[in-house]
């Protein structure tokens, strides 16, 4: 028999009853950051049980009105608890640049810890807006909604055979998204195999990929449940939070580049850019956006690609000095400093376009897009003043920033593709 109170749990979770609800195809979502008005208009049409209803709804009183929504669902049957508890095999069979990949994670309840334990490691700073969305509709609903992406570091042999054992039987659920990802999941209910996961996840390092609002947003709802709540001390459902983990040498793990793209530059930040930023870079004037494309590739770590709407223009910038980042960046960890993304909003942002930190983290001026066309396109159509592109992060770059208990700026990674919302849903009231 698998024990209870480990690490990581198997969870009797809430299900859509397909002969009730509709096509899984119809009921699943992106995560909500991803989800636009148009989306979620597009969404709310297709199915009156999408998940979106839940994750984001629009009424005026959206939270209450989801915790209702919910509830309704469940009392009519049109979500159910599972019978058994159990870990689920979460597959995404996806096609990127050419080729069809496969990544796999283990859908489990994670003991919420502290950062400060050095067991589970952010790598990423934050939005407070979106820490106080997230907790206002898990405080109204009791219930995660969507999945904490994490990653498991080190080597697991048993684990891994485990995976490809499971993935060979048939699948519980089945759908593929508007983005052509394949999403199926698979039970693992056997005591012995639930035991084999908690067995090899009980000390192993886990990093947030994906989900830093949503896990932070965990740990303060267990501090307020346990302040409100007058129960014996002892592990509670609110103690635990839904996570799909996957394994750092995953073959199918994909790190997309986010860019950024900024609407609104001061006058003269904006025609004087490319000439100032020469006293720290070398600036290359590029002929098009196809140029542009081919020499950031080829130019791999410590370069930027820029676009500017006056004078329009395509640049390649590269750090003259990668020593100046300990100036520029006084404070942060080496391992970051070394980060592309950290000499964007060190170098440039702050120093030469004058958007302090304070400014990035407040938002509204800057947007972020894994769609290089898309960024470009901003700014040639006039929405936007600049757009600046860059490499992806490896994922050595994230667990090198993570190890060192430091962080990168906002929006650094892209794990691809996202997790898909509304597959399972872990209830926290009982």
């Amino acid at each position: 028999m698998y024990q209870l109170g480990r690490r990581v749990e198997p969870f009797r979770a809430l299900l859509y009853d397909s002969e009730r609800a509709g096509s899984l195809r119809d009921l699943i979502a992106p995560p909500y950051d991803l989800i636009g008005p148009e989306l979620q208009r597009l969404l709310y049409e297709r199915n009156p049980h999408n998940i979106v209803r839940i994750e984001l709804a629009r009424e005026p009183d959206r939270y209450q009105a989801s915790a209702r929504l919910l509830r309704n669902w469940i009392d009519g049957g049109i979500m159910r608890r599972a019978a058994r508890p159990a870990i689920y095999h979460y597959a995404q069979r996806f096609a990127i640049e050419g080729q069809t990949r496969t990544r796999v994670g283990l859908m489990v309840r994670l003991r919420l810890e502290s950062f400060s334990s050095g067991r589970i490691r952010p790598h990423e700073r934050t939005f407070p807006a979106a820490k106080e969305d997230r907790l206002r509709l898990l405080t109204a609903t009791e219930t995660n909604v969507s999945p904490i992406f994490g990653l498991y570091e080190g080597r697991h042999p048993e684990l891994a055979e485990l995976c490809v054992r499971v993935g060979e039987r048939e699948a519980l659920l089945s759908a593929t998204d508007d983005s052509g990802i394949e999403n199926q999941l698979r039970e693992i209910a056997e005591s012995g195999e639930i035991e084999l996961v908690q067995r090899a996840l009980e000390a192993a390092p886990l990093l947030i990929a994906d989900g830093h609002h949503r896990y932070e947003t965990a740990l303060e709802y267990r501090r307020r449940r346990r302040e409100a709540d007058r129960e014996p001390a002892g592990l509670r459902p609110c103690d635990y939070t839904l996570a799909a983990l996957v394994a750092c040498d995953d073959p199918g793990l994909v790190i997309l580049a986010t860019h950024r793209v900024v609407r609104r530059l001061g006058p003269q930040a904006l025609t004087t850019l490319a000439a100032r930023a020469a006293d720290l870079f070398e600036v290359t004037t590029l002929a098009d956006r196809a140029e542009l494309r081919r020499r950031l590739r080829a130019a791999r770590r410590g370069a930027l690609g820029v676009a500017l709407r006056e004078p329009a223009g395509f640049y390649l910038m590269r750090l003259r000095d990668r020593g100046a980042m300990a100036s520029i960046l006084p404070d942060a960890h080496a391992a970051v400093r070394e980060l592309d993304v950290s000499i964007l909003h060190g170098a440039i942002l702050d120093r030469l376009c004058g958007i302090s930190p304070e400014a990035v983290r407040a938002g509204g001026n800057i947007e972020y897009t894994i769609d290089f066309d898309g960024a470009l396109d901003a700014v040639a159509g006039g929405d936007a003043d600049a757009a600046f592109l860059m490499n992806p992060p490896t994922i050595e770059d994230v667990e090198r920033v993570s190890a060192a208990g430091a962080t990168m700026p906002e929006k650094s990674t892209y794990f691809f593709p996202k997790l898909a919302t509304g597959l399972v849903l872990n209830p926290l009231h009982d």
